[in-house]
């Protein structure tokens, strides 16, 4: 399961809403046993400049920037959140070519500038299929 504040979903969505039609991307920071909880998001140039509207990419160095923060708070990266303009909130294939075992991917639907939906995804083993998670919105 995936837990995040209302504030914390609101910051990610509207993330999504001003980057459409391009997908926007970011980091979920935060603790983990069997819960994840959500405590940072944070956002991250898409650097994918070809195919930003159906692609996304977080460089190398703002990844590891964002990790070395977190882990100096005592806390963990989670996982990713993205959006699909004017797509559906399940993975595309290049997001089940791209993903890594453990790590939630919280896709958010927009379609026409507005969020449709969201939801949460992950898998365990590497030749697992992506399942879906619970995502609660407290």
């Amino acid at each position: 399961m995936l837990r995040m504040t209302r504030e914390l979903y609101d910051e990610l969505t509207a993330h999504a809403r001003t980057a459409y039609p391009r997908e926007c991307c970011g980091v979920l920071v935060g603790t983990a046993s069997e819960v994840k909880v959500v405590e940072r998001v944070v956002r991250t140039e898409n650097r994918n400049t070809e195919r930003a509207g159906d692609r996304y990419e977080i460089s190398p160095a703002d990844l590891n920037r964002i990790d070395k923060e977190a882990r100096a708070e005592g806390l963990d990266v989670l996982g990713f959140y993205h959006s699909h303009p004017d797509h559906a909130d399940r993975p595309s294939r290049f997001d089940r070519e791209r993903g890594q075992p453990w790590y939630s991917y919280l896709i958010v639907s927009v379609r026409g500038g507005r969020v449709e939906s969201a939801r949460s995804w992950c898998f365990e083993e590497p030749d697992e299929p992506f399942a879906e998670e619970a995502l609660e919105i407290a």
